[in-house]
């Protein structure tokens, strides 16, 4: 008979199956997709699933789904999300592979007409839900476009442009026009000299891409993939959003080294659905987004938008352009980003250009329509707009819209041309680069809610008024500060410098300079990136302002909050725009620390194309 195993030795066994278990649960699985596998498979990388929502389906938190090369038409609804940073749900593209989830469909069966162009009908079924073709833009503070449809044809990856008329088509190429019908949609089109059935010819189907229809999912990560050709429906504060991709009012979401193109409104969306103005929320329980290295182009309203679902995020190094190409339709929430009740948020290092509009000439005076490079708009708090680029936009460079701020900080940007408008107090601009941008600072003559700092608890409802903001070392080219006006309390400007014939307040700038200098700033597109040239001389050391501080700053009386980050950590501008340090004493005006007489040039780069920002700088050209 053999000896029975000691108690000891039991009790090792059992510990050691423990942890072998817990090891187990704890281990990382991963799902693969691809477009030749089958979703009654393994979901393994030798029998590996044929839809993304198969994978979701399964994903549990700490798995990671691998998705390989291909396009995807679906909408990804995923039922879960993470448990903790270490716990995630993560979709990855796989390695050096192109993963294109699209919202179109191919459709190769257009018949030529008589007439020229050529028509293709459809039953409404084939869109399986909502039908683009069906659905007019509609929604608050939309002015104009509300006569043209959500959905889009493609030809070659290239979106037409829907017309009114039906003989227009005939005469334009790369246009279309959509017959009325019940049960059916029927589209005339005209492909030039293309047959749309030789060639990839797709037509929207489905308003989201990536977007669950639960509330609340966590720690979820997006890595690498394309997301394009969708049809979501104009977004504005108060109603449940559409885009691309939503975070459906989560939390902790990663979203990185993306690409979002072609779609129809907004790309990206972090909201909430119904509310009331001015309620409180539960900052607590939403928020927290990391959506950086990504690159959005030719959205019809916005990269990024949302309300109250952007608490305490970072938004950092991505590349914002062709916003709004076709202006078809507009109003007063097209913007590069556009945000909502923004608390806590870090908007740093991106590049914002090309974002367009312009008001019919048909529409009333109270029909606003503003198309913005970076909007904050309404009940910001504690959140800083730090180091990004904003040029060659048809309207405003930045607006900073109906919040008490208290305090808002705006410190080494680069902002070209157009308007800075601030309908906001508690505001500090530092070290930024202005150039020819005119300046509107009014009340916002509203009453806005005040938070308790970090939180969504409302502790009032005050106006808001043209009061505390504060021009700090920046540098002005052409347009300055003689529109500033001293207003109410607190506002003031200093340090800073005037070139080119800006000028500076009629009553503050004590130390300020100015010069005559013309700086002859030019931007120069890169592919994922931009090239500025200027000119400096030696004001821009000379003015010897103050380095800026949380203890400088101060605390803000209305909210009794400090510059301080989400996590209460105190905030100082010891950092230029491409990170390198400012000297403690007397730091150069300017977004830049490290410039020199005559022509410098700084090369900037952001956008899905990079795994992090870069930045060049020095770079004489004399």
């Amino acid at each position: 008979m053999s000896p029975k195993p000691s108690f000891r030795l039991r009790l090792l066994a059992i510990c050691l199956i423990q942890v072998f278990i817990i090891s187990w649960t704890l281990t990382s699985a991963e799902v693969h997709v691809a477009t030749h596998g089958s979703d009654t498979a393994a979901g393994t990388l030798a029998s590996p699933f044929r839809s993304i929502q198969r994978a979701a389906d399964a994903l549990q938190p700490g798995d990671e789904c691998i998705i390989h090369a291909g396009t995807y038409r679906e909408w990804i609804k995923p039922p879960r999300g993470g448990t903790s940073e270490t716990q995630r749900i993560t979709y990855r593209a796989a390695p050096g592979e192109k993963v294109v989830i699209k919202g179109t469909e191919r459709v190769n069966t257009w018949t030529k007409q008589a007439g020229g162009g050529w028509r293709v009908e459809l039953p409404d079924a084939f869109f399986l839900g909502s039908n683009p073709f069906k659905r007019n833009l509609a929604g608050k503070f939309l002015f104009y476009g509300t006569e043209y449809h959500l959905g889009d044809i493609y030809l070659d990856g290239v979106s037409l442009k829907e017309r009114l008329v039906r003989e227009e088509v005939s005469s334009l190429p790369m246009s279309w026009w959509l017959e009325p019908a019940e049960g059916r949609t029927i589209l005339h089109a005209n492909f030039g000299e293309t047959d749309p059935n030789a060639s990839l010819t797709e037509i929207a189907v489905r308003e989201c891409l990536f977007f669950p229809t639960v509330t609340g999912l966590a720690y979820i990560t997006l890595d690498g993939l394309v997301f394009t050709q969708a049809a979501p429906q104009w977004a504005y504060w108060d109603v449940p959003q559409e885009a691309a991709v939503g975070t459906g009012y989560g939390r902790k979401w990663i979203i990185q080294n993306c690409h979002f193109t072609d779609v129809h409104c907004t790309a990206l969306v972090c909201g909430n659905g119904r509310t009331k103005m001015n309620e409180g929320f539960d900052a607590s329980a939403v928020g927290r987004h990391i959506v950086r290295h990504n690159t959005f182009t030719r959205c019809g309203e916005a990269a990024l938008h949302g309300n109250r679902g952007w608490v305490g995020s970072l938004i950092e190094g991505n590349l914002i352009e062709d916003i709004n190409v076709k202006n078809e339709f507009g109003g007063m929430e097209t913007g590069g980003i556009k945000i909502h009740y923004a608390v806590d948020v870090t908007i740093k290092g991106n590049i914002v250009r090309r974002v367009y509009g312009h008001k019919p000439a048909n529409l009333a005076k109270s029909q606003s329509v503003e198309f913005t490079g970076i909007w904050v708009d309404w009940a910001a708090q504690g959140t800083r707009v730090s180091g990004n680029v904003v040029y060659n936009t048809e309207a405003w460079s930045l607006f900073l819209q109906n919040a008490h701020g208290s305090p808002l900080l705006v410190d080494n940007n680069i902002f070209s041309g157009r308007q800075i408008r601030v309908t906001s107090e508690g505001v500090i601009f530092a070290h930024n680069l202005f150039v020819n941008c005119p300046l509107f600072v009014r009340s916002g003559n509203k009453a806005v809610a005040i938070w308790e700092p970090h939180t969504g608890k409302r502790l009032g409802t005050p106006p808001v008024l043209q009061a505390r903001v504060k021009w700090w070392s920046n540098i002005f080219s052409t347009q300055g500060l003689e529109s500033f006006q001293r207003g109410e309390a607190g506002n003031a400007s200093d340090w800073n410098v005037f070139l080119g014939g800006a000028k500076p307040t009629t009553w503050d700038d004590a130390h300020s300079q100015v010069e005559p200098l013309d700086p002859t700033v030019s931007f120069k597109d890169l592919p994922n990136g931009v090239e500025i040239s200027f000119r400096a001389d030696t004001a821009q050391k000379a003015v010897g302002g103050p380095l800026i501080t949380s203890e400088f700053v101060g605390e803000f009386a209305l909210t009794k909050q400090r510059l301080v980050d989400a996590d209460g950590i105190p905030i100082a501008v010891a950092h230029d725009l491409v990170g390198s340090p400012r000297a403690k004493i007397h730091p150069m005006a300017g977004p830049l620390e490290g410039l020199h007489d005559g022509m410098n040039r700084i090369i900037l780069r952001a956008g899905a194309s990079l795994l992090t920002a870069q930045a060049d700088t020095n770079l004489p050209d004399k």
